[in-house]
């Protein structure tokens, strides 16, 4: 009869383990700081998740992104404290051309209590890159730095110019007309 009381207790104890271990991963995979960037330009947003960032090339070249001469490009930058402390940062939106920061479109102190989240707007007009002295007419390339404390993601943003006359060149396609019914 002891045998079977003994058998049960290492089992029980397994079951204790696995769950344990199961606790661990999720903690783990789950609690942190987690920062998420929509970027929307011509309309079409992009959606720049928290575990791109992670990859080695993407740390050294950053995320590219492009948009016709002229138009605004939308940020909305969506920062979670997942975790049982408070987190306090700086954050931090500009934009460089060269190496030199040329434009701060965002500086803002973030104070976020256990498990709650704040989401943070900007815009880029081609306006404030001609105030600044540094639009590059018909193309342009520029680099858009964020930075969260010690983080910092990096988005390189081209301007391409519109091609004049090029829905014109599109021929017109023939509508089918339907044939009526006898």
């Amino acid at each position: 009869m002891e045998a079977k009381g003994k058998s049960n207790l290492y089992l029980y104890l397994a079951l204790v383990c696995f769950v344990g271990i199961l606790a661990i991963f999720v903690v783990d995979g789950y609690l942190g700081i987690y920062d998420t960037l929509y970027i929307t330009v011509q309309e079409h947003e992009q959606v720049i998740e928290p575990d791109y960032w992670q990859q080695s090339w993407v740390k050294e070249s950053g995320y590219t992104t492009g948009t016709r001469k002229g138009e605004p490009v939308y940020f909305r930058y969506k920062i979670e404290n997942r975790s049982f402390s408070t987190y306090l940062s700086n954050v931090e939106a500009s934009v460089w051309k060269g190496g030199k920061k040329i434009l701060q479109m965002l500086d803002e102190d973030v104070q976020l209590a256990p498990f709650e989240d704040v989401t943070l707007d900007w815009t880029l007009r081609v306006e404030d890159l001609e105030k600044a002295g540094f639009w590059a007419g018909e193309y342009g390339e520029y680099t858009v730095r964020i930075e969260l404390g010690q983080v910092e993601r990096k988005i390189i943003l081209s301007y391409y110019p519109e091609v004049p006359g090029y829905l014109e060149k599109i021929p017109p396609q023939p509508v089918p007309v339907p044939e009526p019914s006898r």
